[in-house]
């Protein structure tokens, strides 16, 4: 059952995705993202003990959906992630099939460039259940953005930096 749950909560989100497509012009290519996370990943330990830690690599891609909400950009992204392993042995890394939806909010009365991100999503791999974050990212340009998160998950803790391609 523990598997099946969040399968089954992936394809109740497949609306959200259709909604994408709702102004009848079909899949738009500048709406399109594709970035890349190193992370830094923590397993906090449930007995007191030390931390354990791992790098991590993601590589993700993002469609933005239409909405009303001014200076508000949202997004449905899929992605994998690969952590190095936490402590030697067998079955001691983390990797799997996420998604999520990520609201990104301008900071025009800060920097123009500025903007704050909040993400809640699903991690259908090892480390299965619901992810939580929110960080800030820069567009460097109009065609590419850097962003840090913090990423709470079932087991794990995670920091990340990423680059993003907008197409």
């Amino acid at each position: 059952m523990k598997k099946r749950f969040p399968l089954l909560l992936a394809f109740s989100a497949l609306p959200m995705v259709a909604q994408a497509d709702n102004s009848g012009q079909g899949f738009q290519p500048e709406r399109l993202q594709l970035g890349g996370s190193l992370s830094q990943n923590v397993i906090d330990s449930p007995f007191g003990g030390s931390n354990v830690d791992a790098t991590g690599l993601s590589i993700f891609a993002g469609y933005e959906l239409d909405n009303d909400i001014d200076q508000v950009k949202t997004t449905v992204e899929v992605g994998y992630t690969q952590t190095d392993d936490f402590f030697n042995g067998p079955d001691s890394d983390i990797s799997g099939f996420w998604f999520a939806g990520v609201a990104e909010k301008q900071l025009p009365e800060i920097n123009p460039n500025l903007f704050a991100i909040a993400r809640l999503g699903l991690d259908i791999g090892d480390d299965d259940g619901i992810l939580l974050g929110a960080g800030a990212g820069f567009h460097l340009t109009p065609k590419l953005d850097v962003r840090g998160e913090y990423i709470n998950k079932d087991a794990s803790s995670v920091y990340q930096a990423s680059f993003v391609l907008n197409f």
